[in-house]
């Protein structure tokens, strides 16, 4: 029988109905909260959109955080949320001033929400200069706020904006990532990216759905917190043995 914390976990995530719930791993990572203060969205433009958009709602929910909510944060268009500030590239560039007249307000607390979020979008148009102006903030925020940065190309993100933010991928969806996937294909890779994790996660749970066996419930969540730890620190020896270790129990 799966643990507890584990069947809580699945519960959760079947009967789900979040405004993430199209994201399953992202609606994992709120559930059980695991989402950072600061988030990089990253998939094509529209995908990454629809990801900031659904955050935007989860985050500034004052009841209880689900599509069927109708407190006054849900009734409302993001785009006139007190407590969303959006910011957009101008001329093809966000810079450092655009910045500044938002990043002034970050220290009063929401008015409607829980949290306080800023979003930036298309945010690889960050300039170097804007970018650096938005580290203080990355590295000291107060706890009501949340930074999104969507995007479709993270790694013109500097280096130390990138490692204080949690990456998030807004594509592709479940079946693609489960499709033809090759477990000892992915066990003999040199690097073990978030990517391949997502995979591996995904077509787990594909399995787990399909057989209802506990073992494929612990390597489904063996694969979350793989992810976790590689998000966190780049631990990919750590990662790997914990899905190793998970994978060969279902093959006992």
């Amino acid at each position: 029988m799966a643990p507890p914390y584990l069947s809580w976990i699945l519960i959760a995530m079947k009967n789900s109905d979040t405004y993430l719930s199209l994201w399953p791993l992202t609606d994992q990572a709120w559930q059980t909260s695991h989402l950072g203060h600061a988030l990089i969205v990253e998939g094509n433009p529209s995908k990454a959109y629809d990801l900031g958009l659904a955050l935007s709602r989860q985050l500034v929910c004052e009841a209880q955080g689900d599509r069927t909510c109708s407190c006054r944060s849900c009734s409302h268009e993001i785009t006139q949320h007190p407590d969303v500030m959006r910011i957009q590239p101008e001329k093809e560039r966000i810079r450092r001033q655009a910045l500044q007249m938002i990043l002034q307000n970050v220290n009063r607390p929401p008015l409607w929400s829980p949290r306080l979020v800023i979003w930036i979008e298309e945010a690889h148009r960050l300039t170097d200069a804007a970018q650096s102006y938005l580290l203080k903030s990355l590295e000291e925020p107060p706890s009501f706020l949340v930074f999104i940065l969507t995007t479709d190309q993270s790694h013109a993100l500097l280096a130390t904006v990138k490692s204080r933010c949690q990456l998030l991928r807004a594509e592709p969806d479940l079946l693609d990532l489960a499709k033809d996937f090759d477990p000892e294909q992915f066990f003999q890779g040199k690097e073990l990216t978030r990517d391949a994790i997502i995979r591996f996660s995904y077509w787990a749970r594909s399995f787990y759905r399909h057989r209802q066996n506990p073992s494929w419930l612990a390597l489904w969540e063996a694969g979350y917190q793989a992810y976790r730890h590689v998000n966190a620190n780049g631990a990919q020896e750590l990662a790997k043995e914990i899905l190793r270790n998970a994978y060969d129990h279902v093959h006992q």
